[in-house]
């Protein structure tokens, strides 16, 4: 039976994994959750599901974990891109122009630590915190109003650098898998919990332009730029599979899914909402005490 029900789990997370890595961002009409993050939550409930699976059907893997403590710092690399668009207006020359902007956040170097406290058994609880920047350039595209005739605007376009930066507190209950018993080289934290973003975002307030007589035509000049910043909760899930060298010190491997939307306050009253997080994968060293 429990063979039986590990083959639908994984079934159903092959397919929830397939439609996570295809989905596009996209908003729903009404504003909420488009397909995309419901492909992301079904894919991290599905990873819940695996962990619970193995863990009821392995009789094995119940052995005690004999450390209290363990200690992960990380190398990762995040794979989900969080594309966004902002859209302004300003007056000029007694007409309305226009600036639209496109944000590329491509994926990148993610730093991830945390630790964790063995309470009961194989239960435990911890916390760690993942950062991640990333420079990109934003493409503005403009209308600028004619300072002599109504109705022709000129187009403008150019290119801006912008930075983002995310940092996340993740809150996890664990559950220790020790395959080799007290002396095994092998082991596994499976991992879940809330998490708490901080998003950092530039923002372009302002294209400015150069332009000569008789003014037909105007050239970007530069981009000025706001520092914007947010916050949100999201939910985390992971999975962490260690090699200890000896009783104290080891490398692992960990996967970790954490993904929301924050409300970033731009210039001029306007909320902008981003998508923050995703999947990311990584190694590093493993401390056990």
């Amino acid at each position: 039976m429990a063979t039986m029900n590990e083959s639908r789990v994984n079934s159903s997370c092959a397919s929830a994994f397939a439609q996570s890595a295809t989905a596009r961002p996209r908003r729903s009409p009404t504003g909420g959750v488009g397909s995309h993050h419901r492909a992301h939550r079904a894919l991290a409930v599905c990873l819940v599901a695996v962990a619970l699976a193995v863990a009821v059907s392995s009789p094995a893997l119940a052995q005690n974990w004999p450390e209290r403590v363990h200690i992960s710092v990380n190398g990762a690399f995040q794979t989900t891109t969080n594309d966004f668009s902002d859209r302004f207006e300003f007056e000029r020359n007694i007409e309305t122009g226009s600036t639209e902007v496109d944000y590329p956040v491509q994926g990148g170097f993610v730093f991830d630590a945390g630790g964790g406290y063995r309470l009961w058994k194989n239960l435990a609880a911890g916390v760690a915190v993942s950062y991640f920047t990333r420079s990109d350039s934003a493409s503005a595209t403009s209308s600028f109003p004619h300072p002599f005739f109504f109705n022709q605007p000129r187009a403008v376009e150019g290119d801006a650098t912008v930075t983002r930066s995310e940092t996340a507190v993740h809150v996890q209950a664990m559950y220790l898998v020790n395959p080799g018993g007290p002396r095994g080289r092998l082991r596994v934290v499976l991992s879940g919990g809330p998490s708490f973003f901080t998003v950092e975002q530039d923002l372009v307030t302002e294209v400015r332009i150069t332009e000569t007589f008789p003014y037909d035509t105007a050239a970007f000049a530069s981009a000025q730029k706001s520092r914007e910043k947010g916050s949100a909760p999201a939910f985390n899930v992971g999975a962490d599979v260690m090699w200890m060298f000896n009783r104290r010190f080891g490398v692992g491997g960990l996967v970790r899914f954490a993904r929301t939307s924050v409300d970033l306050d731009a210039p001029g009253g306007r909320t902008i909402s981003v998508d923050a997080g995703g999947v990311y994968a990584g190694g590093g060293v493993r401390i056990l005490f």
